[in-house]
């Protein structure tokens, strides 16, 4: 295994990273965080920028569930589905992120 220390590599290592914080905290946080849309205000310029290897639909997707969740009046049976399905999406970037940085042999 091996480390790619490009640009590119390191930008996609970091949002490995912020991705994995993402996927653990999401079910025990609060909905009402604003820190996921944060998390998308920094994914959805990478996605255009170095994010090639990314599908749009997929980054957009994740969004669209990130906004549906901060619904309040969502019952628990769809919202946990939302979650799920955000936490699917997530899993899909985490996994070709990690193909940026580690080539492994």
């Amino acid at each position: 295994m091996r480390f790619i220390s490009t640009d590119e590599g390191l930008a996609s290592l970091f949002v490995f990273i912020i991705t994995a914080w993402l996927l653990i905290s999401r079910p025990v946080s609060r909905q009402e965080s604003s820190w996921p849309l944060a998390y998308y205000a920094i994914l959805v310029p990478y996605e255009a920028t170095w994010g090639s290897f990314l599908r749009a639909p997929v980054v957009y997707a994740a969004l669209a569930f990130a906004l549906l969740i901060r619904f309040e009046f969502l019952s628990t049976r769809v919202l946990k589905s939302i979650i799920l399905a955000e936490a699917a999406c997530l899993a899909y970037i985490l996994w070709n992120c990690s193909q940026q940085f580690l080539v492994i042999y």
